[in-house]
């Protein structure tokens, strides 16, 4: 049933499919992708059942973005983000809106031009040996790989190399995968004492999140004895003061970096990989990106100084992040009775929506299912709603790193394209993984040698 109120324009429906003890969980975690996209039907606002708890989906985007800048009111919290509070803590992607000020002003300083700048040289350092390391015939998963080559850079960003650094981002290369993936299986079976069972995998994610908390723990007593300046953000951290001159705490300071180490590994990896897949299934795409690569780079890598020249490069990024975003299903949580669409929301109640379907909708895209890197032409991006893009949310709680991430992937996609050609290897389907964050799933693709100038 859809319902138009007298006072608002915006219509509240109910999401259809819903079965007893369930409501509409089982139709969500079936298919999300496909169910999510349809809610539009519906309503602007729509009640969906979870369990015996009723959430409300911001559908359409007038409705996400009343919710995205009033914080105050639809703060961050619900099912997804109290998991995650567990493994991140109160950083500044968890962190309630009393306290989010005072955390974004300690890690605004990390994300600075010239850190920007330094960081992305990391990222060139590091797919360059990437692409040296591949041979031509090699089968490659491309999700793997940019995983691998994301985690380096993100912890030589956090830790500089040297004595300590080194073997601080050996511990973070070997550590995060396992624990992200327990993090993941935590936000989707929430049955607590399945998690408590002596299982392998349960194991495993404990031991690997005492060893990465262990390593950041040993860095940052190393970095407040020797009291010198290091060039990377746990420098930042420890030197940063709020308002009233006080430095972050220990557990601050932890909580930041495992927030940084979520957000910097998992959506430039799988922003990266998209933007490799959809690059070698459209020729027309990849020819042109061929032409702008071998016109700037020759056979060699990017480098943080090329960004401005890759014009072109940097709308298939954009694009794969509009089609395929990593973070692709948010909650909120409303803290007292108000209102969404006009439409009455009790305090207490899970807010969600999702930019995946809102970056499918036909009424603010055209053509919103394909792949079409020159809807990011600055003539074309005037024809839409301001914000209508959230890859990296919106509003006061966007992502810090959103620049940083946009960076970094363009750098690497030119790197790559610059060598090689990917080819998706024959016989296998690709089928996108809603997960903690939307990715590839397994892709082996094969590398072909380019030559330069020839496409």
């Amino acid at each position: 049933m859809t319902i138009t109120s007298e006072s608002s324009q915006y219509r509240l429906g109910d999401a259809p499919g819903r079965v007893p003890l369930l409501g509409n969980a089982l139709k969500i975690f079936k298919d999300p992708l496909t169910y999510l996209p349809r809610l539009r039907d519906q309503g602007d606002v729509v009640r969906v059942r979870l369990g015996s708890g009723t959430a409300y989906m911001a559908v359409t985007h007038d409705v996400v973005q009343e919710v995205l800048h009033r914080p105050r009111v639809f703060d961050k919290g619900g099912e997804f983000i109290d998991k995650m509070r567990v493994i991140l803590g109160d950083g500044v992607g968890t962190c309630s809106v009393h306290t989010h000020k005072r955390q974004r002003a300690f890690i605004q300083p990390a994300f600075q031009k010239h850190k920007i700048t330094g960081y992305t040289e990391v990222m060139a350092k590091h797919v360059a040996e990437l692409v040296d390391s591949w041979r031509p015939g090699q089968e490659i998963d491309v999700l793997a790989e940019m995983s691998e080559l994301t985690t380096r850079v993100t912890a030589q960003a956090m830790f500089s190399e040297g004595d300590l650094g080194t073997e601080a981002i050996a511990e973070v290369r070997r550590s995060f995968p396992v624990v992200w993936k327990g993090v993941f299986r935590r936000m989707m079976l929430p049955l607590p004492v399945v998690h408590e069972l002596p299982t392998r995998a349960n194991q495993d994610y404990r031991q690997a999140l005492a060893r990465l908390e262990a390593v950041i723990e040993s860095m940052v007593a190393a970095y407040r004895a020797d009291d010198r300046e290091h060039d990377d953000i746990l420098s930042v951290l420890l030197s940063a003061r709020d308002e009233s001159g006080t430095a972050m705490t220990d557990l601050e300071i932890r909580d930041e970096l495992m927030t940084i180490l979520a957000a910097g590994v998992e959506t430039p990896a799988s922003g990266l990989a998209w933007s490799l897949y959809l690059t070698s299934s459209h020729p027309d795409v990849e020819a042109k990106l061929h032409e702008e690569v071998d016109a700037v780079l020759g056979s060699r890598t990017a480098t943080a100084e090329d960004f401005p020249a890759l014009p072109y490069t940097n709308r298939i990024v954009n694009e794969a992040l509009r089609m395929y975003p990593p973070v692709w299903f948010i909650t909120r949580r409303a803290v007292e009775d108000t209102t969404l669409g006009g439409h009455r929301i009790p305090a207490g109640s899970s807010i969600l929506f999702s930019p995946y379907a809102l970056h499918r909708d036909p009424t603010v895209f055209t053509a919103p299912d394909s792949f079409d890197p020159d809807r990011w032409l600055p003539e074309r991006l005037r024809e839409l709603p301001k914000n209508a893009v959230i890859s990296f949310s919106g509003g006061s709680r966007k992502c810090l790193g959103d620049v940083l991430a946009n960076h970094e992937m363009t750098v690497a996609l030119a790197s790559v394209t610059a060598r090689w050609r990917l080819r998706e290897k024959a016989g296998h389907r690709l089928k996108p993984v809603p997960k903690a964050e939307l990715t590839i799933g397994h892709m082996p693709m094969i590398v072909e040698p380019r030559e330069t100038g020839k496409s």
